[in-house]
């Protein structure tokens, strides 16, 4: 997948779209693993007293949510490019009564509207893959976030292992885009998604792109058999 199909008014008004069901299908489509694998990205956050991090396509606000209720007197800010995924989070923070420390508004990934050197960590789970230029978006987590402090990143791989690999790629090109039709009720919707992570680099080659930003002492974890990997980069 090249950066002219990843064009960006088409995945925010898909993901408006499928927005009123996203927080169930991640849970259907992952049998609840997702919960586990956000924790685990968030742990891999600095910890400081009354730290400001950053959820770059906060979505509907799962891993900011996920912060603050981890990381004691944490705030959070969360950004996204759909409204749609925006107010059903806004809801669930009302709902939680956490909207003293979460604060979620419209921005682009590739653009971030704050100023060098504001978070004490920036963190993006499932949304850098549908960033059109996903290089200069972790650059911009790295240039918000103050020195000594991490860019964290949660995304899907292309498993590599030979053994489940034929049946990860049955269930993401065949099962995923079928369930999701039947409990999103939008044709097609579900079909960009295993594109997208099929044509997303492999670990390594993240790590590489993450360290050409300029991070450095960058890691990566593989979680549930490579299904998903947990990428930290330290901002010098």
């Amino acid at each position: 997948m090249n950066k002219s199909e990843k064009d960006p008014v088409k995945i925010q008004t898909m993901f408006s779209t499928i927005a009123p069901r996203y927080d169930l299908l991640n849970s259907v489509l992952s049998l609840g693993i997702d919960r586990r694998w956000r924790r685990f990205a968030v742990d891999q956050l600095v910890k400081r007293e009354n730290a400001h991090y950053l959820d770059v396509a906060t979505g509907t606000c799962d891993v900011a949510l996920e912060i603050v209720n981890s990381l004691k007197g944490s705030k959070v800010t969360g950004v996204d490019f759909s409204e749609g995924m925006l107010e059903l989070g806004k809801e669930k923070i009302l709902n939680a009564g956490l909207n003293d420390r979460i604060d979620v508004r419209l921005g682009d990934a590739s653009d971030l509207p704050f100023e060098d050197n504001t978070f004490d960590g920036s963190i993006i789970a499932f949304g850098i893959r549908n960033v059109q230029d996903y290089k200069k978006g972790i650059s911009e987590m790295g240039r918000v976030v103050k020195s000594g402090c991490r860019v964290v990143i949660l995304e899907f791989t292309t498993m590599q292992s030979r053994m489940f690999k034929p049946f990860y790629i049955f269930y993401i090109t065949k099962v995923l885009p079928f369930i999701g039709e039947i409990i999103s009720g939008k044709k097609g919707a579900y079909k960009y998604l295993p594109d997208s992570m099929l044509s997303f680099p492999v670990p390594e080659e993240l790590k590489k792109a993450m360290e050409e930003t300029g991070l450095q002492d960058v890691r990566y974890y593989k979680l549930t058999f490579g299904i998903v990997a947990v990428h930290v980069g330290t901002v010098k």
